[in-house]
């Protein structure tokens, strides 16, 4: 049975990935999707294949026909969605991060507990290949003891005047909110839970209000040191992941495709990663998850987790102590 879909905010993320991987998932259909402009919301309807169009989340939330929502609005809108949504009986996918505080996360999620409804956290970095590939390494301990992983995000990403990203009441923050939450939780996903956070913010070079580069340093429960560098002012950065272990290393990096090397007792190999289309692979697990009891990936706890940290971190940078974020 595929899954009827619905896009909740149909921003240039969910146009150019979202809607795109669900027309190519298996046990997925995209079934309507809502722009507050109708003429948008018709034109993407058409572009995308959607049924129906809709304007208000009230018409998009009264539909009967449909079994899930995709959630892709501003933070400051998730918890209140996601609630509305599992309350009218639809399993959710909400957009990364999960909320604007753990205190929203923990409510979104007793609200599809008490529904019985499938909540999944748009996490897409635990989905590809590789990074499974290198959880299970660390799990052999093909590496040894795991010393240090760094999750580097830098990338040029202006924020126009007046845009939601540059508000912090209704993104919750700048960098360290919006990619950080990804290196937070794909450094959780491999190498295991955080207990202590400390972290720099700045944003000299844009003056935006919130912060344009971000820095997390993490402890974690086995002894193992994390790094998660953001940016949204510097140029670029190669690099995706590094592992360090006792006994070897992996790094991924981007060079025209992502390639993984991988260092064990002064022997090394690279191999490369071919594109994985990460919103397709999200939306076929959700499916199993729903149909067949697949175990998930990614669950409203990680997303909880996540925020956890990250507000961890912005308490640090404000009180320049460091912090406890432990379970």
């Amino acid at each position: 049975m595929a899954l009827k879909w619905a896009v909740l905010g149909a921003g240039s993320v969910a146009q150019r990935r979202a809607m795109p991987a669900i027309n190519k998932a298996k046990g997925a259909e995209l079934h309507a999707l809502l722009s507050r402009d109708r003429e948008r919301a018709q034109r993407l309807a058409i572009e995308h294949g959607a049924q129906v169009p809709y304007t208000t989340v009230e018409e998009l939330l009264s539909d009967g026909a449909l079994d899930a929502i995709y959630v892709s609005t501003p933070v400051y809108l998730h918890c209140d969605q996601v609630i509305a949504a599992a309350e009218r009986g639809f399993h959710v996918l909400c957009d990364k991060p999960m909320a604007m505080n753990a205190a929203e996360c923990q409510r979104m999620i007793d609200a599809c507990q008490a529904n019985g409804v499938h909540l999944q956290i748009c996490f897409l970095f635990r989905f590809h290949s590789c990074f499974q590939q290198i959880k299970k390494w660390v799990a052999e301990g093909r590496l040894g003891g795991i010393v240090q992983g760094r999750a580097p995000f830098l990338k040029p990403f202006p924020i126009p005047p007046g845009a939601w990203r540059g508000n912090p009441e209704q993104g919750g923050g700048g960098s360290l909110m919006d990619l950080g939450s990804h290196g937070v939780d794909l450094l959780r996903y491999i190498v295991g839970e955080v207990s202590q956070v400390s972290a720099f913010c700045n944003s000299v070079f844009h003056g935006y209000d919130v912060e344009e580069t971000g820095t997390i340093m993490m402890r974690f429960e086995n002894g193992a040191h994390g790094f998660v560098d953001t940016s949204f002012a510097a140029a670029g950065c190669d690099l995706v992941l590094e592992i360090y272990g006792t006994d070897g290393g992996v790094w991924v990096y981007n060079d025209d495709g992502w390639k993984i090397k991988l260092t064990v007792s002064d022997e090394s190999q690279t191999v490369s990663s071919p594109f994985e289309d990460l919103y397709q692979y999200q939306f076929e697990a959700f499916a199993r998850c729903v149909t067949e009891g697949e175990e998930p990936i990614v669950t409203g706890i990680d997303g909880l987790r996540t925020n956890q940290i990250l507000a961890a971190a912005y308490e640090s940078d404000r009180t320049g102590r460091a912090v406890s974020c432990a379970t």
